[in-house]
């Protein structure tokens, strides 16, 4: 080999990677790709933790003695959703829904029956698919038999899901702080019935009243004895 040059337009982006026998290398992608060779000194291109931003066109161009090799690759990530089926009411009727989010490309969904379904597709700003399909139950059918079916490239298999009743969180919360009122209610009675109120009147605090003295009300009469000795002398 004497040269391999690799070209990267990555969402307009353009960087090159090569590398020659006399070591005149580049690297202007500046994001941790490299070149590398195998033991038997085959060179490839290594991309470290693979990820959206590395999406694009790889151009790759090789020279050797013998002649040239050229290619153009297009790189995509491949991502798995993760699927989820449930089962609601819409309005008057009910609805069996299936979703596959975050996957790349985008999902395939059918079901077991041929009823009256819709499905859509949403682009979502990271790069990844939100596949929504909906399928309309006639009024009466059991659900217990109905399947949807995904399809992912990701997988070898297809991924069969069984819609479950779906109950939203809300109305959880609401039924239960509805029992917990009712069986606190119900306990408050119970226990007023078991433990009735008794009232014992307080007797009343006896009071001891002081007549009030004026002074000066009463007086002492004093005799004056002297005086009187003397008037018996002179009768």
């Amino acid at each position: 080999m004497i040269y391999t040059i690799w070209k990267l337009n990555l969402d307009g982006i353009m960087c090159q990677i090569s590398s020659s026998n006399d070591n005149l290398n580049l690297n202007t992608c500046n994001d941790g790709k490299a070149m590398l060779n195998t033991s038997r000194g085959e060179s490839y291109l290594q991309i470290p933790g693979f990820s959206k931003r590395d999406e694009g066109i790889y151009h790759c161009e090789s020279v050797y003695k013998a002649g040239s090799y050229t290619s153009n690759i297009d790189v995509s990530l491949i991502a798995p959703p993760s699927v989820s089926a449930w089962l609601e009411w819409e309005g008057s009727r009910q609805v069996a829904v299936c979703l596959a989010e975050g996957g790349k490309p985008a999902a395939s969904i059918s079901w077991s029956e041929k009823w009256n379904s819709t499905s859509t597709t949403t682009l979502n700003l990271d790069g990844f698919n939100k596949v929504e399909s909906r399928l309309v139950l006639p009024e009466g059918i059991a659900t217990g038999n109905l399947t949807c079916a995904v399809i992912h490239p990701s997988w070898e298999e297809v991924h069969m899901v069984t819609p479950e009743i779906f109950i939203p969180w809300r109305l959880v919360i609401i039924s239960v702080g509805t029992i917990s009122f009712i069986m606190a209610i119900l306990g408050g009675l119970y226990f007023t019935r078991k433990h009735p109120c008794r009232i014992s009147p307080k007797a009343p605090q006896s009071q001891d009243y002081v007549e009030e003295v004026e002074p000066y009300a009463s007086y002492v009469q004093s005799v004056n004895s002297i005086y009187n000795s003397s008037a018996d002398l002179f009768t």
